[in-house]
């Protein structure tokens, strides 16, 4: 059996950082995944990123890794705050990234972790096990799909998840209600548009939220009133992209600004691909759905009762961290890890109540901050992370 200091599950953004950080560290480790998967294949291809060029890119141990220097090291324009960032030159960048900086990478899927002997021991797939003294979980956001109950009755072929899409093509010709108001909802109702769909949006809120355009030139005083961090712009930016600051908070709010903070709204550059352009029904929630004759008949309230046929339906609904929607994670083990609302309770490294057993990505940001969504929130987590382990690593000898 092959054993490890550290196991990081996920070779995602979260994980790839936290093996840059390790490897500057010389502490041996394993990354297993298939790299960026949830990017590569469950994201529709002519994606845009939400987050400007200058929030997208990993942290990193060395300088000189960031998008910036990836744009440059393929002759491609880069502007820091004029986005958006198209999901291939992302794709392109993660590659370049993963190639000089990340090594021990496995792709392969966890099954089972298990404590064993001061440590754990984790069952693959495709593979021998793996034993570990210390674990990452940064699976990303795909085990926490939110399909709500109105919609989960339905079978798999009427009603889907916006991340469950790498192609939306399919879909030409059909009739498609895209359930959701954030970024999600909206560019997949805008690319299934663009490729020939039918598509009507149904949406809670009153009216779409856009966020506003950034200026493209910023005066110094401009910084001082609205200063700009990797998560966004503005001084509340700089506290929600500030673990430090947001441990301060009582927990309840915590766990509420974990969802909230840079909630449903849709990028400024997307606005004109939907507004005016694809039918909206805003202030209008499902209440019922049906499987009709091969297709969905959604019954809506709102203003008024409205029902609405579809051939498909996407739930742009977000995600729900939940620990209990991770496979390889047993009862055993996931009912020692305290949680609150849902959220594993975390120390500022990222560690939970079993000691050894760390979370970075969407399930550290009840403890850590709202920036645990985003690529931002790797700068917060990847290098105070592998300083922790490095030295339990050395404590343990």
């Amino acid at each position: 059996m092959q054993t490890v200091e550290v196991l990081v599950i996920g070779a995602g953004p979260y994980g790839l950082s936290v093996s840059t950080h390790l490897r500057a560290r010389g502490v041996n480790h394993l990354v297993v995944g298939t790299p960026m998967d949830t990017w590569r294949a469950h994201s529709p291809a002519g994606m845009f990123l939400k987050s400007e060029p200058y929030g997208s890119s990993f942290a990193s141990a060395r300088p000189g890794y960031n998008l910036a220097a990836y744009y440059r090291s393929r002759g491609l324009h880069y502007e820091p705050r004029l986005g958006p960032v198209p999901l291939d030159h992302f794709l392109g960048y993660a590659d370049w990234f993963t190639a000089n900086l990340v090594s021990g990478l496995r792709d392969d899927w966890v099954t089972g972790l298990t404590p064993a002997g001061g440590g754990f021991v984790a069952s693959f797939a495709g593979g021998a096990p793996v034993a570990a003294r210390q674990v990452v979980i940064a699976t990303g956001v795909r085990p926490y799909r939110n399909i709500p109950p109105e919609l989960s009755g339905l079978p798999a072929d009427l009603v889907s998840h916006t991340i469950d899409h790498g192609r939306l093509d399919k879909f030409s010709g059909r009739q498609v209600a895209v359930v959701g108001a954030g970024q999600s909802a909206l560019e997949t109702a805008a690319l299934l548009h663009e490729q020939g769909a039918s598509v009507r949006i149904v949406a809670r809120v009153p009216q779409l939220a856009w966020i506003d355009p950034n200026p493209d030139r910023i005066s110094a005083a401009g910084h001082l009133r609205r200063p700009a961090s990797r998560l966004c712009e503005g001084w509340r930016c700089v506290f929600w992209d500030t673990p430090q600051a947001f441990r301060l908070l009582p927990r309840e709010m915590r766990a509420a600004k974990a969802r909230s903070v840079l909630g449903p709204a849709g990028s400024w550059w997307l606005r004109e691909r939907v507004e005016g352009v694809i039918d909206t029904l805003a202030g209008y929630r499902v209440r019922q759905a049906d499987a009709r004759d091969a297709g969905v008949r959604l019954f809506l309230d709102g203003p008024r009762e409205a029902v609405l046929d579809a051939d498909h339906v996407i739930a742009g609904t977000g995600f729900r961290v939940d620990l209990a929607r991770l496979p390889f994670l047993p009862d055993s083990l996931r009912l020692r890890v305290a949680t609150f609302m849902n959220y594993p309770v975390l120390s500022r490294a990222g560690e939970s109540s079993v000691p050894g057993l760390y979370f970075a990505g969407a399930a550290a940001a009840g403890s850590l901050g709202p920036s645990m969504r985003f690529v931002a929130g790797t700068h917060n987590i990847a290098r105070v992370m592998a300083d922790r382990m490095a030295r339990c690593a050395r404590a343990a000898g």
